[in-house]
């Protein structure tokens, strides 16, 4: 088999628009591991977010987390390598997103903190009580977090707000901080040490798999280091053109079982 390891995106990728994996794709993924390929789930939610992706394997599968500042183990949930923001910098992020009334969360090694400040405040609040409430600490300064370890903190708003924002705070952090958007709506900080591609390469030591051995598929800007990284880089239909420019392929849609077909030309 040339391609060994396949990483995959979730949102806009793996899930269609209904945040559900279709059954044809839920077939081709079972069928790449029982092959003895490693199924790589590259995401920037926490290893929770990330559960249904976990329930379809019966073996423990690496995960990459919070857009690559973690890997951990789906069922035994072993970390395999940590990256985490330089507590400083985080402090900075977090004081900046407050000072311009940004709705934030904040991933630490202890859960996830929130500070839900400005506008459409509450849409994010149901959201993340919804889902991560036995986890979740709301916060107004950052010190009150300060002893914790910061994995990433996300800014939210309107895409205009975060397209702004991308520029001028990726500027700003240069060096300090790796900053993109993972949805139109979601801006996020993690270390610079953090991204995809770099995690697929942490991964490759593990398993002793190279590069070209790789392949991954996404359709996000947080996407890019891991479609750069890989031995062949594969963009989603509905992926941007600055991100299909990157890749050596385009597949289907996520509406349109994009990843399977990917797994079936490459893997089976």
């Amino acid at each position: 088999m040339k391609y060994k390891l396949i990483a995959v995106d979730m949102d806009g990728t793996l899930l269609n628009d209904e945040q559900k994996i279709t059954e044809r794709t839920k077939i081709a993924i079972v069928k790449a591991v029982e092959t003895g390929a490693l199924f790589v789930t590259a995401t920037g939610r926490s290893i929770m977010g990330a559960g249904l992706i976990n329930e379809l394997f019966e073996q423990d599968m690496p995960f990459i987390v919070f857009n690559g500042a973690s890997a951990v183990m789906g069922k035994s949930k072993e970390i395999l390598f940590s990256k985490f923001l330089d507590t400083d910098t985080a402090n900075e992020v977090y004081d900046i997103g407050k000072s311009r009334g940004m709705p934030m969360v904040v991933w630490t090694n202890k859960g996830l903190r929130a500070h839900y400040g400005g506008e459409e405040s509450e849409v994010y609040r149901k959201y993340f009580h919804k889902y991560y409430y036995n986890d979740q600490k709301e916060i107004d300064e950052f010190s009150e977090i300060a002893h914790e370890q910061v994995y990433k903190i996300i800014w939210f708003g309107p895409r205009e707000t975060v397209n702004k924002y991308h520029i001028e705070m990726g500027k700003h952090f240069e060096n300090r901080a790796n900053c993109h958007p993972s949805l139109p709506e979601y801006l996020e900080f993690v270390s610079p040490e953090a991204d995809k591609g770099i995690a697929m390469g942490e991964l490759g030591k593990i398993y002793g798999i190279d590069k070209s051995e790789m392949i991954a598929v996404g359709d996000g800007y947080n996407d890019v280091s891991m479609l750069k990284y890989a031995g062949l880089g594969i963009a989603m239909e509905n992926a941007p053109d600055e991100i299909k420019a990157v890749c050596g392929e385009v597949t289907l849609s996520n509406n349109d079982d994009g990843v399977a077909a990917v797994i079936e030309k490459y893997i089976l």
